[in-house]
Parts: C-alpha cells; sequence; structure tokens
C-alpha cells in the first residue's frame, strides 16, 4: 500500500509543476523577457519553449529527491523547506555552478519564490564553465568526418542546435551589395525572434563548400540528423570570435562610453561594446555581457 501511496504523491507533486511551468510558457509567449525584467515581473513568465523543457526537467528532478526525503509529501509548496538542501546537495557533489545555477532557476519558478530566496551558489564565471573549452568524454562518440562537416557549419553561421537542424537549403541568401552570402534564420529560434547570419568562414574554399552544401539541400534541411554528441555551442564561440575579430575596432580607436571593461578573471580587458552587440544580435541574443561571458573565452 506504501508503495501506491508514494507513486501516487510523485504524480501529483509532478502535475502541480508541470500546471505551473506550463501556464508560464503560455502567458510568457511573445513577451520581452527584458522589458518585464526592467519592471520585475520576469519571474512570473517562461519565454522559450527550450527553457520550458529544461526548467521542467529539472523541477521534477528536485521533487523527486524532496520525496526520497519525506514520502509522505503531496503538494508542490510543501518542497519549499527543502529547497537550500538540495541545493547544498548539488554543491557537495561537485556540479558546476551552471548546473546548479540552471537547477536553482527551475526551482525558483516551480515555487514561485526569487532566485535570491535561496542559498547563495557557486558564481557563473568563465573560468568553471567545464564544457564546450576542451573535449569532454562523450564528444569521442562521433566521428572525425561527421564533427568536421557539422564544425564548417556552425563555426560558419553560429546557429543553434535547434536552429541547425532546422535551416534549409534556400535560407542561404546573398547580398549583392557587400558581395556576401546570409542566412535568414526563422525556425527554431530562441522566443521566436527571426534574426539574419553573415557567413564567415575560415578561408574561401570552406566558405565555396559551404554555400554549395545549401545550394545543393534546396528545400530540404542541410542537417536534419545532428548527432547528440556534436559539441555544438563550441563552434558557436568560434563562428563569434571570428565575427567580433571581424568588427572589433582597435583600443585606441574606441571612444570612452563604447568601451566594455571586463572584470573578475578578465580583469582590465578592454573589449568593443558595438562589436559585442553586433555579436550578441548574430548569435540571437539581446545582451551584449553574454558574448564574453559565454563566447569569448
Amino acid at each position: 500500500m506504501g508503495r501506491w501511496k508514494n507513486k501516487k504523491n510523485k504524480n501529483t507533486i509532478k502535475d502541480e509543476i508541470f500546471r505551473r511551468l506550463n501556464n508560464m510558457r503560455e502567458n510568457g509567449h511573445g513577451r520581452s523577457r527584458n522589458e518585464d525584467k526592467k519592471n520585475g515581473v520576469d519571474k512570473n513568465y517562461i519565454y522559450s519553449s527550450k527553457t520550458y523543457k529544461t526548467y521542467l526537467r529539472e523541477a521534477k528532478l528536485f521533487a523527486s529527491w524532496c520525496i526520497k526525503q519525506n514520502p509522505d509529501l503531496k503538494h508542490l509548496k510543501q518542497l519549499k523547506p527543502y529547497a537550500n538542501a538540495y541545493l547544498q546537495s548539488q554543491i557537495d557533489a561537485g556540479m558546476s555552478a551552471w548546473t546548479i545555477s540552471t537547477r536553482k532557476a527551475a526551482i525558483a519558478k516551480a515555487l514561485n519564490m526569487n532566485y535570491s530566496a535561496f542559498i547563495q551558489t557557486p558564481a557563473r564565471e568563465r573560468k568553471n564553465i567545464k564544457r564546450s573549452r576542451k573535449t569532454v568524454s562523450r564528444d569521442k562518440h562521433i566521428s572525425a568526418a561527421t564533427e568536421a562537416k557539422y564544425a564548417s557549419i556552425t563555426s560558419a553561421c553560429g546557429l543553434r542546435r535547434n536552429e541547425l537542424i532546422k535551416i534549409c537549403g534556400t535560407d542561404l541568401k546573398f547580398d549583392k551589395k557587400s558581395g556576401k552570402y546570409y542566412l535568414t534564420v526563422t525556425k527554431g529560434t530562441k522566443g521566436g525572434r527571426p534574426r539574419k547570419c553573415w557567413i564567415i568562414a575560415k578561408n574561401e574554399k570552406d566558405e565555396k563548400r559551404i554555400v554549395k552544401l545549401f545550394k545543393d539541400a534546396g528545400h530540404l534541411r542541410v542537417c536534419p540528423h545532428l548527432p547528440s554528441s556534436f559539441d555544438n555551442h563550441y563552434y558557436r564561440a568560434q563562428y563569434a570570435k571570428r565575427l567580433y575579430n571581424s568588427v572589433a575596432r582597435p583600443e585606441s580607436l574606441i571612444p570612452k562610453n563604447e568601451k566594455y571593461i571586463m572584470r573578475k578573471d578578465r580583469a582590465g580587458e578592454v573589449l568593443d561594446r558595438v562589436a559585442l552587440y553586433q555579436v550578441s544580435l548574430a548569435l540571437g541574443h539581446s545582451r551584449i555581457d553574454v558574448v564574453p561571458l559565454n563566447y569569448l573565452y
């Protein structure tokens, strides 16, 4: 009898999590996260399907952990006293600052609490990013040829994984004025925001090969079967660096109010604020601080 009771409690709590997060996602559709953040109401919404799926998964993991601690839990609100203990367990287990931050954000949404209401967790700093900066074990499961094919495309256009899967040959365009190729990215974008991505290959030969891939695909998808082991973010970072280096001004030519001064582990380094903004837009972001933190490492 006890086993079935516990199973029922699990489902009840997880159903509550689903309803709450799903409601936040539906209400957040089409809203501006930046505007909501300025108005202090962003905690009430979820703005993308990807974030929703991540938070749903993490919140359910948190619920399972809580129920293991106390099988008599029946409702979502009863999980609040367990939040800090759960986060501390993640710290003790050696989880990365980025993983803990994501779990903390998911719990905050599920429990309708402010992110700052919980214990202080490790800061998300560039030096603490564990993936996308070097080869990790699961990357070894992808062949060199497959890696090279997708790497050349992502590093030349900076698409997210979901965008890369859905991009079609006909999304390739040519700008006569500049004589350059670009992609119109409308499918699979974060928050449904379309954008233009200029093709920036490592050399002319690579660019010709990429352009041919798109032209040959026509109305079909160029990369319909992207391996799960492919570290797409690593190559997005390569694109970000190429684009930044192509548009950034020498430090001596950057006006004082257009300088972006790095802090913490890169204290004193000066970047071009205008160039960072261009890179941010090309990557599908809306904040420039995301670029040096997540891409220009």
